[in-house]
């Protein structure tokens, strides 16, 4: 996050320099009668022909999509059994074990914030940066162990012993976060009669910040691992401006921002570090340790590896879709 903090303001403290360095140099040429009574019909860098919505200054108000998943898995959870019924899906052979599980999604983001200077009306260079993070958590506490295996007792050296007893640890958990923080520049191109259109298309690095914790209720053994990886990424965005002071015509003017789409491909995809490092979580928490011996319990068996998926499997996993991903404001000027 510091470091996100930094690159903030390093980038702000760019365009300052950049703007202090035009429009001083814009004043050096421009008699100093004609600043104080605002004429600047002298000057090509100052007069409103040129410098008039040279700049935009954009914030996305919506997270990225995978943000609105956590919501989702928790709606989905709370209230399996209208979806179920939804879907005409029968779960009377799984609803017992769901209810000894308790399965969480959170997450939190920073809109993302872009800035874009304009070659001439109609073509500009855009640069933005934001944050997001995602956390999933599957905990199962101790008490529930038992019924989760559907045996209370086990017998190890011809005696019964209670399996809440031998448990070495409070709870079965398995958490995973995603810190995601995408930089991108683009070229933005403002189309259509009134040209309020806006076409960007953008070259994107990605990177993803992600922690497995586990505990492993048989074995009591604590892990976290913490990888960074980082992706990059094309894509096309299709959106709109809207004016809301048409007939003003002030130096500084608000647009709010619609899109209608976002797709692209990422030209070197996460997922596969991704899945592998959730693969080997998940085989971390639920060893049986010393106890595999007494219980026939292998969840690991129906995880297949990567490698074993067809090639279709990479490519979709790599495609980037978005319906409406940006609800915004833009400060043009």
């Amino acid at each position: 996050m510091r470091q996100f903090i930094k690159y903030i303001f390093k980038i702000t403290f760019y365009i300052l320099i950049i703007n202090s360095f035009i429009y001083l140099t814009a004043f050096s040429q421009t008699n100093l009668e004609n600043i104080f009574v605002d004429d600047f019909s002298t000057n090509q860098i100052l007069k409103r022909q040129f410098s008039k919505e040279r700049q935009l200054l954009s914030v996305n108000l919506l997270p990225n999509i995978s943000a609105i998943y956590p919501t989702f898995v928790n709606s989905l959870f709370k209230n399996i059994e209208t979806f179920s019924g939804l879907a005409k899906m029968d779960i009377s052979g799984i609803k017992k074990y769901l209810d000894l599980v308790e399965l969480k999604g959170s997450f939190w983001y920073i809109p993302n914030i872009s800035y874009t200077i304009l070659l001439n009306r109609v073509i500009g260079i855009e640069l933005g940066i934001g944050v997001q993070s995602v956390t999933y958590s599957l905990n199962i506490p101790k008490n529930n162990i038992p019924a989760l295996l559907g045996r209370d007792t086990i017998n190890m050296g011809g005696a019964n012993v209670k399996i809440v007893d031998i448990l070495k640890g409070e709870n079965e958990k398995l958490k995973a976060s995603f810190v995601y923080i995408p930089i991108h520049i683009g070229l933005k191109i403002i189309s259509g009669r009134t040209h309020k259109t806006v076409n960007t298309f953008r070259l994107g690095l990605e990177t993803v910040v992600y922690n497995v914790e586990t505990e492993n209720i048989f074995t009591g053994i604590k892990t976290k691992r913490s990888t960074t990886d980082a992706t990059v990424y094309i894509s096309y965005e299709l959106g709109w401006q809207i004016d809301l002071f048409p007939n003003k015509n002030w130096r500084v003017k608000p647009y709010i921002d619609f899109s209608l789409f976002e797709i692209g491909f990422y030209l070197r995809s996460a997922m596969r570090g991704v899945y592998g490092d959730i693969k080997e979580g998940i085989s971390l928490a639920t060893s049986l340790g010393e106890f595999s011996g007494y219980l026939d319990f292998d969840i690991n068996q129906y995880i297949p590896e990567w490698n074993t998926f067809p090639k279709a499997v990479g490519v979709v996993t790599s495609l980037k879709i978005a319906i409406f991903p940006r609800v915004g404001f833009t400060i043009r000027f």
